[in-house]
């Protein structure tokens, strides 16, 4: 097992807070801005984060979709389906290539499948929970990559269990409305019952809370935001959360745009800047929970 600790699962048991689309552009700056290698898990059978990149690298001609046209899935692709399938278990040995799609040099895929939203009636069992942390051991995937995102889905599934299992740390986008204090605590509430219950396999690989960030925050929060935002965080104080300084903004050409569209790509200083200081001080948040 590798000493490096670089997993990270964006992780909320709520949708809507942007968490697909920080662990997405987050990503692809490290790897464009910061010359980082970044491998992407897609655990969440919504597949979002795997069919962004797909558009932005014209995988299977997706840049030429009609708006509004459904897109058929190619069994031919490598598919995160093909590290829990029965059938490379004990026919075959897993290969590399059937599992992750290198979109450029640096920046590396394991995609999502929307058939993955049957897999988890057929891996009920604890053994398959552990197949991608043994995975990513069989191949050193650890060393291979500076950072590998994992996108997890908001629910506390199979999917959920699998990722932080193989996780280091967990990042929580949050949106700070009334019922995020409730949704924060009921996450820590599940990640703690989740530790209890695999206790063995957290003694060997602690899973640490990288922290929380606050997200669609206007470019002039209302009182009611900024109150929300300083209740949460006060009430975390004892727990020492970590609260990220610099939030991601609500900018709604990122949810109107295309799928291919990404920050850097666009003519937009101030949405850059924002993702500049965030990767920034996500990278100092990592030293320093290293220990670096």
């Amino acid at each position: 097992m590798s000493e490096k600790k670089n997993v990270i699962s964006f992780l909320n048991m709520k949708g809507g807070v942007c968490k697909t689309t920080l662990c997405k552009e987050m990503a692809l700056f490290l790897v464009k801005k910061k010359a980082k290698k970044v491998l992407i898990i897609d655990i969440d059978p919504q597949a979002n984060c795997t069919q962004s990149f797909f558009e932005r690298y014209n995988v299977m001609g997706i840049s030429d979709v009609d708006e509004g046209e459904l897109i058929q899935s190619d069994t031919n692709l490598p598919s995160i389906e093909n590290v829990f399938s029965k059938s490379h278990g004990r026919l075959r040995e897993v290969a590399l290539a059937d599992i992750i799609f290198e979109l450029d040099s640096g920046l590396h895929i394991i995609p999502g499948a929307l058939n993955t939203v049957f897999m988890e009636r057929e891996t009920g069992n604890g053994s398959a929970e552990q197949k991608l942390i043994n995975f990513i051991d069989q191949f050193g995937l650890q060393d291979v990559y500076d950072y590998i995102f994992i996108d997890c889905p908001p629910t506390y599934s199979f999917y959920t269990v699998s990722a932080l299992l193989s996780s280091n740390y967990y990042f929580v986008p949050l949106k700070p409305d009334a019922y995020s204090l409730l949704g924060l605590d009921l996450l820590e509430r599940v990640v703690a019952d989740l530790k209890s219950a695999y206790r063995k396999n957290f003694s060997s690989r602690p899973l640490t809370s990288l922290g929380a960030i606050f997200t669609l925050i206007p470019k002039t929060p209302a009182k009611g935001t900024l109150r929300n935002m300083n209740q949460i965080r006060e009430s975390f104080q004892e727990k020492e959360m970590y609260f990220f300084e610099n939030n991601f903004p609500r900018a709604d050409k990122l949810s109107t745009s295309k799928l291919s569209t990404f920050i850097i790509d666009r003519q937009d200083v101030e949405l850059l800047g924002k993702l500049t200081v965030i990767c920034e001080e996500f990278e100092e948040r990592m030293s320093d929970l290293d220990g670096d």
